[in-house]
Parts: structure tokens; C-alpha cells; sequence
């Protein structure tokens, strides 16, 4: 494939070359061809003196000229770049329109906006593809002052030797607690020199939080996901339970990069799964980024469809009890996402509800810009946002992540310091500045035990916001520990729910503003007569047996847990405060349970697996005296009588 691609370039060099035949020798161009062969294959060390001996000898060779300034550029070196480019801007010089369009562009790229601006302004319109080309680049410059002008109080802090490597370091990813810190990592090339060089390679590293704060020193994540090819751009779903990443090259793949996934067992990654068609297709997939839901996996393609060069697209997951995935057919995000430009890198943080991605096709400062837009209930995408300078600069920002708090940003760059080490990771405080997500998330941790046994259980958590009656959140117990993470909004009151089969329901409700602990409801139960669960996520209206259409949520999960168990058979309980009248209370919680008991039915479950009954305020699980305690004998309950 790489000697295609150098076939392919030489062969265009070489069209360039007869162009300007009459200002070289044959003996010249043979020397240029060899030239450029060997900065293509990344033997710039070979290819330089070459391209200077041209260039000290024929300044009229405006070829090699040009090719000497995109070698400086490949190795480091921009301002030998911008020096050799001027030293062949002048009206008398041949093709010198070009030039002032490459000159431009090299100003443009070290943010030298002023002096691009004057570059491109010399070409005239009578040369009309130059001209188009130069007053299009003239209002990115404009757009890149506008910008610029304006800079948002970002603080940048390196991540300091633990995290960054000697060799270029991109990508970064992070967990919803933040307890795990992954890389991709350029190994075995250093800044300035060639991506072609022996055992350079891309790989994904990993990192543990340090109980006393910051990351322990960043390793290879080992032969599970790694090869001597390529892989990386990798992201963690938020609960660290899985990583999806690019490889390239491999026997299973179906296109030259496909993404795939890995399954945490304890601290152990499983073998990598390609999950194929229709996620995976012969042409470009890159990027991944799993929604907090697990309901969408969010990734860049170039596939036919889109709207142009490479799009942000979704496709719809699906997560097997066995923790296995499944991909449906992918959906383009459309507009204001994309353009007729590149769109690329995708995140979508923990509210489920903010995206960010990075442009060439939006107003920017110059190349790849970081841009943010927020999705309502209705999934209607805002209009993007650029996040401004000096986040974004005339260089390309890709890889913008953000923690769930929404406080902290990591992104990787090579301009924000000149340190001589390439691409960094550098973490970004985000308090001073509107870079925001839609909602401040916060994090819980949990373990799902057997009852009987104590032994971990592999099941999905599920996060529920009261407030929308949305899935917020989608966790999956590891398989060797039973440990979880789970996510969920600040400052909104949400359900949890955990269903599987052949176990009791487990449900829970945490009141916004106050701390989610698990602390108990994470054993699992095994179906037997006589167990009782208490719905905690059952509303009605004050004093009536209307249900609350928020309710719906956990009877649909009951609904689940009857389908799954299809044998057995349960008794709706409801239970009353002491305040009022006894008979009235009776008869409140038992139409109450007859709601609950109405709707079952109303959606399939056999009316012979139901019973219902009203015991009032006969039965308490806390004291009545205080608020919190009646609040907890207000309730719906289910016990199982048959099984």
C-alpha cells in the first residue's frame, strides 16, 4: 500500500517536473525525482542535501523549492520553511502565483495572519484559480483574527512525565470517575523526524489514578489491543468496562481500519473484537465515542451518504447480558454537525447531551478546529460553537475531552509549548471559561454480589432521570469483581434499576443534591416465595391512586423482570403513611396497587401472575413520626407467591 502511495506522488512530482523542464536539466530532474522518493518514503535525512544542492544551484527550479519547504515543515523546522518559500516569492519568478499561495498558506499555518492576508492579496483576479483559491484563505485568516481577538481565559497545565511519553502522545480518554487515563502513542518517533521510520508504530497506553492524586506512569496496554501495526485513537465508555479503538492492517478487518472493542475483566483487557457489518465498512471508520446510555457509539467515516469528505455519523448499540455488543445500521448526524468539509473526533460526554468535535469546515482560527453543540429532548442538534482561542490556534486541534463534572478538559497539542517533544498531553481548567457541558454529572461506585454466595455478578446498571423519564446512564458489572461506576445529573432526582434473570429486582431512587451511595440494594436476590421488593420509583398524585407517568419507567421494568421469569407470580403491595383515617388509607394504597396492578395487565402480563392489596398504615418499615420516615412508608412493594 505505502509503495503505492509513493508511486503515486513521484508520479505527480514528475508531471510538476516537466512543467519545468526548461528551467532544469535532465540530470536535475532525475536528482529531484530521487528526491522526493526519498521524503516520501521518510528518509528526510537523505532527501535534504538533495533538495538544498538544487535550490543553491537553480533558483528558477521552483519545484524543488517547493519540496525543500514541505521537508523543513515535515522535519520541525518552519521557519526554514517560511525563509525558503520567500526567498522564491518574487513577480519575476516562475509559477510565482503558486508560491504566493503556498507562502500564505505557511504564514497561515504559523498564525502569521497579517502577513498571509498581504501574501494572498497579491494575486489578482485575472489568474482565477489562484485568485478563488487566495480569497477563500483570505477570509479564514480574517475569521483566525476575529477570533484570536477575543481569547478565552483557558489555563493549560502539561501532564508531566507519568502521562506524557518522550515520543508524540494524542488521544487522550478518560473514565467517568477519572480512574483510569488512556493515551495513543507514536512510538519510536520523535519531533521533527519521519512517521516511516523502523518500529514506528501507533499504540495505546494506559494509566491508574494514584490514590494520592495525579495518574501512575503511563504504560503499554499490552498485546490484548496492541500489534506492530497501528492502533489507537481508543475511548473508554464511561464506566471503564470497555475501550474501543482503530486497528489498522489486521486479518479480520474489513476495510484498511476498523474500530473495535476490548472487555475489562478486573484489570485485565480481553482479546479485541471486531464487531464487522454495518459498523465496520470497506471504507474509512475512525474515532469512536459510546454515549453514557451505551445506546449509540458516535464515530467519524468517510463512507458513502454523507454530507461531505468525512462526517460525524451514530449507530444504535445493543448490550447482551453476556456484555457482548451489537451495532445497527449507522445514521448521519447531518446539519449543523457536518459540512461539505472534514468533521472528525467526536466525544460525547457524560450528560448524553453535549458533543464536541472538531472542523475544517466552520469559522476558525486555521485547519482543525474544536467546536461544541448541545442536543435537546427532542434530539435536535444547536448550532456549533467554536471554542475559541487559544484552545483553538491555526494548527490542528483534535481529541478534546471532558470529564463528567465538567470542570476539567485533556486535549493534546504541540503549540502550546516549545519544548522540542511533539504532541503532549495537556490538561485544561474550564472555571473561568462558558466551556461547558449541558449538565454537571456526578459519579457512584457499586458492587453486585450474590446474596447467597457473595460472588460478583456480571448485570447492567441503569441510570433513569425522574425528571424526563430518560435513560441517562448504562453501566455493566465487571464479570470477575461485580464492581460498576455509574453516572448520573448534579442536580436532577434519578431512578436505578437492576434486572436480571432468575434474581430479584433491585430499585433505587437518589433525591437530587445529595450524595449517590450504594451502600446497600447491590446484593442480588434469587427468586424464592416470600421475597419482597420495594419499588422506590413509584409515584402518585398527592393523595389520589393516579399514577405519575414517571412510574412507567420502573412497571416497565417490572414488566421486563415477569418476561424474564415467566413463571412467577407476584403480589402488588401498597403501604400508607399513619396520617388520616386507617380505612381511608387502606383503601388509598390498595387502588394504588390496583393502579400498578391495571397497568401490568394493560400491557400483556397475564392477569393469573397478579394480585393486588391495600394494607394503609399497618404495616411501617419506619417511624412515622418524622417526614423522612412516613415519606418511607409511603410505598409500593411487590412480593413474590409464586415462582
Amino acid at each position: 500500500m505505502k509503495r503505492i502511495i509513493y508511486i503515486f506522488c513521484t508520479l505527480l512530482f514528475a508531471v510538476s517536473s516537466f512543467a519545468q523542464s526548461q528551467y532544469a536539466s535532465k540530470k536535475d530532474l532525475k536528482e529531484y525525482d530521487t528526491a522526493v522518493l526519498l521524503m516520501n518514503e521518510g528518509k528526510y535525512k537523505e532527501a535534504l542535501p538533495k533538495f538544498q544542492a538544487l535550490v543553491r544551484s537553480n533558483k528558477e527550479f521552483v519545484d524543488a523549492s517547493w519540496s525543500l519547504a514541505e521537508l523543513y515543515g515535515k522535519m520541525g523546522n518552519p521557519a526554514k520553511k517560511l525563509s525558503t518559500l520567500e526567498a522564491i516569492a518574487k513577480p519575476k519568478m516562475p509559477r510565482y502565483y503558486n508560491t504566493l499561495n503556498r507562502l500564505g498558506k505557511a504564514y497561515h499555518e504559523e498564525c502569521m495572519y497579517e502577513k498571509a492576508i498581504a501574501t494572498y492579496s497579491l494575486v489578482p483576479p485575472k489568474e482565477q484559480t489562484y485568485y478563488k483559491m487566495a480569497q477563500a484563505a483570505i477570509k479564514q485568516c480574517q475569521d483566525g483574527i476575529e477570533l484570536a481577538s477575543a481569547p478565552v481565559p483557558f489555563v493549560f497545565k502539561n501532564m508531566g512525565p507519568n502521562i506524557n511519553t518522550e515520543y508524540d502522545d494524542y488521544w487522550p480518554s478518560i473514565t467517568a470517575d477519572e480512574s483510569y487515563f488512556s493515551t495513543t502513542v507514536k512510538v519510536g518517533r520523535l519531533e521533527g523526524e519521519s512517521d516511516f521510520g523502523k518500529g514506528v508504530h501507533e499504540d495505546i497506553f494506559i494509566s491508574k489514578q494514584l490514590p494520592q492524586g495525579g495518574y501512575s506512569k503511563i504504560q503499554n496496554i499490552g498485546s490484548a489491543m496492541n500489534t506492530m501495526s497501528n492502533e489507537g485513537a481508543q475511548c473508554f465508555s464511561l464506566d471503564g468496562r470497555y475501550m474501543f479503538f482503530i486497528a489498522c492492517g489486521r486479518s479480520d478487518g474489513i476495510g484498511a481500519c476498523d474500530i473495535y472493542y476490548s472487555i475489562r475483566e478486573g484489570n485485565k483487557w480481553g482479546k479485541a473484537i471486531n464487531p464487522g457489518a454495518p459498523l465496520n465498512s470497506r471504507h474509512w471508520e475512525t474515532y469512536p465515542s459510546l454515549s453514557p446510555t451505551g445506546e449509540y457509539l458516535y464515530f467519524a467515516s468517510n463512507r458513502p451518504g454523507g454530507l461531505g469528505k468525512s462526517d460525524i455519523w451514530r449507530c444504535k448499540v445493543t448490550i447482551k447480558d453476556n456484555g457482548l455488543l451489537e451495532f445497527s445500521a449507522p445514521e448521519n448526524l447531518g446539519k449543523p454537525i457536518n459540512t461539505a468539509e472534514d468533521e472528525l473526533s467526536p466525544f460525547i460526554h457524560a450528560d448524553d447531551h453535549t458533543l464536541f468535535f472538531s472542523s475544517k469546515g466552520m469559522k476558525g482560527l486555521g485547519k482543525y478546529d474544536i467546536f461544541v453543540s448541545y442536543r435537546d429532548d427532542e434530539g435536535k442538534w444547536s448550532e456549533p460553537k467554536n471554542l475559541g482561542y487559544p484552545l483553538n490556534s491555526c494548527r490542528d486541534e483534535i481529541g478534546f475531552v471532558m470529564n463528567a463534572k465538567g470542570d476539567k478538559a485533556y486535549y493534546s497539542s504541540d503549540g502550546q509549548e516549545d519544548n522540542k517533544k511533539g504532541r503532549e498531553i495537556y490538561e485544561i481548567n474550564l472555571t473561568k471559561t462558558d466551556v461547558k457541558p449541558m449538565k454537571s454529572m456526578k459519579y457512584t461506585r457499586g458492587k453486585i454480589v450474590e446474596e447467597e454466595t457473595g460472588k460478583p455478578i456480571q448485570t447492567k446498571i441503569e441510570v433513569y432521570s425522574i425528571k424526563n423519564r430518560q435513560k441517562v446512564f448504562t453501566s455493566v458489572s465487571d464479570k470477575s469483581t461485580g464492581e460498576f461506576v455509574s453516572c448520573m445529573p448534579e442536580d436532577e432526582e434519578v431512578g436505578v434499576n437492576v434486572n436480571k434473570r432468575g434474581y430479584m429486582l433491585i430499585s433505587e431512587h437518589f433525591d437530587k443534591g445529595k450524595d449517590a451511595k450504594f451502600e446497600k440494594g447491590t446484593t442480588l436476590e434469587k427468586i424464592e416465595v416470600g421475597k419482597k421488593i420495594t419499588l422506590k420509583n413509584i409515584f402518585f398524585d398527592f393523595d389520589k391512586a393516579t399514577l405519575k407517568q414517571v412510574s412507567y419507567i420502573e412497571l416497565n421494568n417490572l414488566i421486563s423482570f415477569l418476561k424474564t421469569n415467566p413463571t412467577v407470580r407476584i403480589r402488588l403491595c401498597g403501604h400508607t403513611d399513619s396520617k388520616g383515617n386507617a380505612e381511608y388509607n387502606k383503601v388509598l394504597s390498595s387502588n394504588r396497587a390496583k393502579a400498578a396492578y391495571d397497568y401490568l395487565v394493560s400491557k400483556g402480563i397475564k392477569a393469573d401472575r397478579l394480585e393486588h392489596v391495600g394494607y394503609g398504615k399497618d404495616q411501617p418499615i419506619a417511624d412515622n413520626k418524622t417526614e423522612e420516615g412516613r415519606a418511607m412508608n409511603r410505598r409500593t412493594e411487590f412480593i413474590v407467591i409464586g415462582k
